[in-house]
C-alpha cells in the first residue's frame, strides 16, 4: 500500500517542484503529483475549461517507500531546491503521511489523473441536487455556490484544518 506525503512548496511553483522531486525520486517509488481542479472560465463569449491546484502551495508524492526513509530522503533532496519549502507535518508532533480517510477522500473526488472534473446538478427549493460528477452524494460538503461562474465552494477536513475549496459545478436548472 502507497503512502501520501505532502511538501509545502513556493505557491505558483507547484508544477516547477514536480519536475524537480520526479526527477530526484525513482519513479519505481515514488511519484509526485498535483491534485487539481477543472474549472470554467467565462471571458466574454468565450468559455473555457482550466486546470487549477487544488491546494495551491502542495505537491503530493505517493511512495511505496517507508515512513523513515522517505523522510530522510526527502529532507536531503529539498536541500537543493529553493522553491521547496518543507515536508508537511501531520499535527504538531512529527513529520508523517497522509492520514487515510484524507486519501481517500481526495481519491473519491479524483480522477486517475489526480483531476477533480466538474459537477452537474440543479436547485430545486433550497436544496442542492448533484446528478453527475464528483460531488454526486457529497451534497452536505457543499457550503456555497457561484452560479454564474459555475463553482462551488467545499468544505474539506485536510492536513489537520478545515479547507474551503472552489470546484466547478454547472447547475443546470433552478426549480422554484
Amino acid at each position: 500500500m502507497a503512502n501520501w506525503f505532502v511538501f509545502h512548496v513556493q505557491t505558483g511553483q507547484e508544477r516547477t517542484a514536480c519536475t524537480f522531486l520526479n526527477k530526484l525520486f525513482d519513479n519505481r517509488e515514488s511519484i509526485a503529483f498535483i491534485p487539481q481542479i477543472k474549472i470554467i472560465i467565462k471571458r466574454s463569449q468565450f468559455i473555457r475549461k482550466e486546470l487549477k491546484p487544488m491546494f495551491p502551495g502542495y505537491v503530493f508524492i505517493e511512495s511505496i517507500l517507508g515512513e523513515k526513509i522517505f523522510i530522510s530522503r526527502a529532507y536531503e533532496y529539498t536541500k537543493f531546491s529553493s522553491c521547496i519549502f518543507y515536508l508537511l507535518r501531520n499535527g504538531n508532533v512529527d513529520f508523517g503521511k497522509v492520514r487515510e480517510e484524507e486519501k481517500e477522500l481526495l481519491l473519491s473526488f479524483c480522477n486517475n489523473e489526480y483531476i477533480v472534473e466538474d459537477s452537474k446538478g440543479f436547485i430545486a427549493g433550497d436544496k442542492v441536487f448533484i446528478v453527475s460528477g464528483p460531488l454526486q452524494g457529497k451534497e452536505g460538503i457543499i457550503k456555497k455556490i457561484n452560479r454564474h461562474k459555475r463553482r462551488a465552494e467545499i468544505e474539506l477536513q485536510c492536513f489537520g484544518e478545515l479547507r474551503h475549496i472552489s470546484v466547478g459545478l454547472e447547475i443546470v436548472s433552478k426549480i422554484t
